[in-house]
């Protein structure tokens, strides 16, 4: 089946609840990834479907999908990096004032400010500051009812300790390059553990929910809540608190982030920042109907208003990255992909590149790797993900590429 760019095609099953709209078409869709999306269609709380052309295998719904529900909520369809997302930065710096050490010297400083990565055995404290930082969010959310949790009460003292930490996987913090010559910064982080922790104990709510009355889900990592009920509107609460701390971990990322450069540039300003949240649910009015709008590995592409609004899409560590301009979409529901997205599972690039050293080849490409010793980083080169100009041309109708930008040197964990 061809689907011409920028032209969505619908997708059909026996069983299907809500309306459901692929900008890929089914035979580019992976299996598993496509058996996921007839799952969330099914959903009997379901009303639309859209499949970006990043999509791939998430839990319970895909990453690169937007599901809109009447009355309820499904913690999977925002997934565990509740908050998850970004900010681009425009500097008043120029490629005259770059050099190879420089890029480094400053991803250096950026490394020394800002922990990166996950726990290992090796260091159980990888990715996390040695004391608590006194977390805004985690203030706020423990007076509003966070410490009446049994469950939850006790994520605070390691999430303290994560605000303003890059974490691992595909979070990064990356110095890159305009085609004017513009330095820019892009960095890509969520709510860490405390995600994780909302996500889980109020999945695991919607589960008993389901179980005692009777529902019968395609897919157990679909259970949902009532968006009325007092684990519905706790579930939302702790998510909204998620994101804040997300966004609060990316405001000191920031801080530190220009701190380096400073430190290694001399003065410098921002002219221009842009920040994008792709894993939340909002309420949000369609065609006269009041729905919960499930964003997982997704974007927003207008605001309050309808009006569009700047987006970050990264590519990947070797390759560009788009700023873009959202459109309205009736039937995405004004959403555009997050990224390029993956299309090889993290197992199956190592085994595919056994002994390739990445931080070698990226050196070749004049791309600068700073991450912790051993770290495997190849699970993230350019390979592992779909080709960032094939995807910003499928979506061309739901996001208009504004700045392209190549990588210069980026900050993994």
């Amino acid at each position: 089946m061809t689907l011409v760019a920028g032209s969505p095609v619908r997708l059909d099953w026996s069983g299907r609840k809500a309306e459901t709209w692929s900008w890929l078409p089914p035979d580019e869709i992976e299996p598993e990834t496509l058996q996921q999306v007839h799952d969330i269609g099914s959903l009997d709380v379901g009303v639309r479907v859209a499949v970006m052309p990043d999509a791939h295998k998430g839990y319970g719904m895909p990453i690169g999908c937007m599901l809109a529900t009447e009355g309820a909520v499904v913690p999977y369809a925002v997934g565990v990096d509740i908050g998850c997302g970004m900010i681009a930065a425009k500097t008043t710096l120029g490629l005259g004032d770059v050099t190879p050490e420089r890029v480094r010297e400053a991803l250096a400083g950026i490394y020394k400010r800002v922990p990166v990565g996950q726990p290992s055995r090796r260091d159980p404290k990888q990715g996390s500051f040695e004391t608590r930082q006194d977390s805004v969010a985690l203030r706020e959310w423990w007076d509003e009812g966070g410490r009446d949790d049994a469950v939850l009460r006790g994520t605070r003292e390691r999430a303290d300790r994560q605000v303003g930490t890059l974490g691992g996987g595909n979070h990064f913090v990356e110095l890159q390059a305009d085609l004017e010559g513009a330095l820019w910064f892009m960095l890509h982080t969520g709510s860490r553990s405390f995600g994780k922790a909302v996500c889980d104990r109020w999945h695991a709510e919607a589960l008993a929910r389901c179980a005692s009355e009777g529902i019968v889900l395609p897919n157990r990592e679909l259970a949902y809540l009532d968006v009325r009920s007092p684990a519905g509107t706790s579930y939302l609460r702790d998510m909204r608190y998620a994101m804040r701390f997300a966004e609060e971990s990316r405001a000191r990322i920031y801080e530190s982030t220009t701190e380096a450069l400073r430190n290694t540039f001399g003065a410098l300003d921002v002219r221009q920042t842009i920040e994008t949240h792709h894993n939340f649910a909002v309420a949000e009015s369609h065609d006269g109907r009041d729905l919960l709008v499930h964003r997982k590995g997704a974007v927003r592409t207008t605001d309050a208003t309808g009006a569009g609004v700047m987006v970050t899409i990264p590519g990947s560590m070797q390759t560009g990255s788009y700023i873009g301009l959202g459109k309205p979409s009736a039937l995405a529901l004004d959403t555009c992909s997050h990224g390029a997205g993956r299309k090889l599972g993290r197992n199956a690039v190592r085994k595919a590149n056994v002994g390739v050293d990445i931080q070698a080849e990226m050196l070749g490409q004049g791309i600068c790797l700073v991450c912790p010793e051993g770290a495997d980083t190849l699970d993230e080169a350019g390979r592992a993900y779909k080709d960032i100009e094939d995807v910003m041309t499928r979506q061309r109708d739901l996001v208009d590429p504004v700045t392209k930008l190549r990588p210069l040197g980026v900050v993994k964990g």
